[in-house]
C-alpha cells in the first residue's frame, strides 16, 4: 500500500489509536483487569526504574497531571510499598520519589508482558518487515528525543 505525502498523516492517525488501545489493553490485561496497577502507576514505575529517583514535580510533568493528582497516585503507591517518598536533606521543600524492590519486580513483570504483547501483535510480520519497522521507529524515536 503506497501512501502519498498528504495521506500519510491521515492513514497513521486513523490506524494508530486502535493499535495503541489494543496494545494498552493486551499488554497488562492481568494487571489492569485485577485492578493491581493503573496506567499512571505503570508510567511512574517505568520512569523510576530507569532512575535512582526523581522529584514530584518531574512526575507531574511526565504525566501532565496536577501536583495534587500526582500526590494522590504516589500516596497509593506508597501504601502498596512500590515506591517511597523522601524529603531532600538540602531543601525540605523538595520531595524525591524512589522505587522500592516490590516496585522493581512489578515493573519487570509489566515489561515482560509488554514484550510478549508486542511479539504477539507483530507476529504477522516477517523478520524483514520487523527489521524495517524497527529501523523506522528508531528514526522517529531519535527525532523525538532530540526535540526534548
Amino acid at each position: 500500500m503506497e501512501v502519498k505525502g498528504s495521506d500519510f498523516g491521515k492513514e497513521v492517525s486513523t490506524m494508530l489509536p486502535l493499535i495503541m488501545r489494543e496494545f494498552t489493553r493486551n499488554q497488562h490485561k492481568d494487571i489492569f483487569a485485577k485492578g493491581l496497577l493503573s496506567v499512571p502507576q505503570v508510567v511512574i514505575l517505568d520512569f523510576l526504574y530507569e532512575r535512582k529517583g526523581c522529584q514530584m514535580n518531574e512526575l507531574a510533568r511526565l504525566l501532565n497531571f496536577s501536583m495534587s493528582a500526582v500526590t494522590a497516585i504516589v500516596d497509593k503507591m506508597i501504601r502498596l510499598k512500590l515506591i517511597k517518598r523522601q524529603r531532600s536533606s538540602q531543601d525540605r521543600r523538595v520531595v524525591n520519589v524512589m522505587i522500592l524492590s516490590k516496585g522493581k519486580e512489578a515493573i519487570k513483570r509489566v515489561r515482560e508482558a509488554r514484550r510478549d504483547c508486542v511479539n504477539e501483535m507483530f507476529s504477522v510480520l516477517t523478520q524483514k518487515d520487523r527489521e524495517e519497522y524497527i529501523r523506522i521507529l528508531k528514526k522517529v524515536y531519535i527525532n523525538l528525543a532530540h526535540k526534548k
